[in-house]
């Protein structure tokens, strides 16, 4: 009894499965989505950026304590980068470098897409040394200024939270700041910087 049963449920099973198959195939193929009209407002970033930044907090003083010996710390710091859009524009990815300290830097590359269930831009991170990441930005109302906070950690898993704002001056230019902690053995770390698009 128990087996006719069975045999029952699978005829019954495969009869709703065929029907979904022939359902699906009346309506054809899936169709690739359009990459929505939020992501256009990224194309500020499109390109290849050059800058400087220079440490707010901690003090240089601070700073030297974390220095290894016989190094000074930096007064400032340098970065580049390329940003061109992804998979048939469904990401914008950003490619590039920035000094982590004397005879130093890091190459890194990140992602960002935009999440139309939370309407906010999400990106994720990760660099040559370990550090990963991933975040959430929205912008303002003025259309030029991005808000974004982030989470993330260490290679050997200490947490680093960050957040901050970029601001486009101009279509060539870009201020921005942010705050960070878990950084250079410090429990916070402010930055601020220009970046300016290359011709």
């Amino acid at each position: 009894m128990a087996s006719r049963v069975l045999l029952a449920c699978c005829l019954v099973a495969g009869l709703v499965g065929c029907d979904q198959s022939q359902s699906q195939m009346q309506m054809g193929p899936p169709k690739k989505p359009d990459p929505s009209p939020e992501l256009s407002k990224l194309n500020m970033f499109v390109g290849h950026w050059t800058g400087t930044a220079e440490m707010v907090k901690p003090s240089m003083e601070e700073m030297k304590k974390s220095m290894p010996p016989g190094h000074d710390a930096p007064s400032s710091f340098a970065g580049g980068n390329k940003t061109e859009w992804v998979m048939g524009g469904m990401y914008l990815k950003s490619e590039g470098w920035y000094e982590m300290g004397p005879d130093q830097k890091a190459n890194y590359v990140e992602y960002i897409t935009w999440n139309p269930r939370d309407k906010k831009y999400h990106s994720i991170y990760m660099n040559d040394w370990g550090e990963r990441g991933d975040g959430t930005m929205t912008l303002a109302d003025d259309g030029k200024t991005f808000h974004g906070k982030w989470t993330g950690c260490k290679p050997d898993g200490t947490p680093m939270t960050g957040c901050g704002t970029v601001t486009f001056s101009d279509a060539n230019t870009m201020t921005w700041n942010w705050r960070e902690t878990g950084f250079f053995g410090q429990t916070l770390m402010e930055m601020k910087g220009t970046s300016r698009r290359s011709p």
